[in-house]
């Protein structure tokens, strides 16, 4: 199996005080010519927003944009007159298509929020911008994977413009789980959120990442408690 490790360690980073950020791609200050997305995969943004501070409103055009919160609850107001809170276990997807604007900001008085906000190039442009969010929290993922985001929607899976997957899994130690063929012209790139896991001959930790190419069906092995993301998702836009 061919594949390329970047370490936590390596990721990018933004301090602002009221947000902390790591960036495993090019993002605002952040440029690194050998990291500008994976595929159609363009943003994975590992944000922590202090209390009572967040992102003001703020437009975005023809990108999907998937939020999972790690912990605490985030609120969300946008241009289509939603406004709600999304919290831990929940997932929001925002369709930005033709234009949207909204603001996203923590509104705990003391417990900061953790997420991940995931943007990924759409197949079709100038859509209807749309919003939803889900609730994974009754999602079994122990020892399985658990299918958060596709292109069709399936098993329950928020349904985006484009032909990619996320994947969400927990393993206790000791759990083995394999993540199955997928077509070619397509890639995978796994996150280590929580844990230690050991794929061949390399051992990620927490939020080490992993891309490859290969088509072929390969095995995750838990070597303590752990949570794993895992994006498969068409390689040229």
């Amino acid at each position: 199996m061919n594949y390329t490790i970047h370490r936590a360690n390596e990721r990018g980073i933004a301090e602002h005080g009221w947000l902390h950020s790591r960036f495993s791609f090019s993002f605002s200050e952040y440029h690194n010519c050998d990291r500008m997305g994976f595929g159609v995969l363009r943003v994975i943004n590992d944000d922590v927003v202090e209390p009572q501070s967040g992102f003001g409103m703020h437009p975005h055009r023809d990108m999907e944009i998937v939020t999972i919160v790690l912990k605490g609850s985030i609120e969300h107001t946008d241009s289509l007159g939603h406004h709600g809170f999304t919290n831990a276990g929940e997932i929001q997807m925002m369709s930005a298509g033709m234009g949207i604007e909204h603001s996203e900001r923590n509104p705990s008085a003391d417990e900061p929020l953790e997420l991940f906000q995931i943007w990924i190039f759409p197949n079709v442009h100038n859509l209807p911008p749309h919003y939803e969010q889900k609730d994974f929290r009754d999602v079994s993922m122990l020892g399985v994977w658990g299918l958060l985001v596709s292109g069709d929607g399936r098993d329950g899976s928020m349904k985006i413009a484009q032909d990619a997957n996320i994947k969400m899994t927990r393993l206790s130690a000791g759990m083995e789980i394999g993540c199955g063929e997928i077509a070619s012209g397509y890639g995978r790139l796994l996150l280590v959120i929580e844990g230690e896991v050991q794929i061949g001959e390399a051992i990620l930790s927490r939020r080490d990442e992993l891309q490859t190419l290969d088509t072929d069906n390969f095995v995750i092995h838990a070597l303590i408690e752990s949570h794993i993301i895992l994006f498969e998702v068409p390689m040229t836009r």
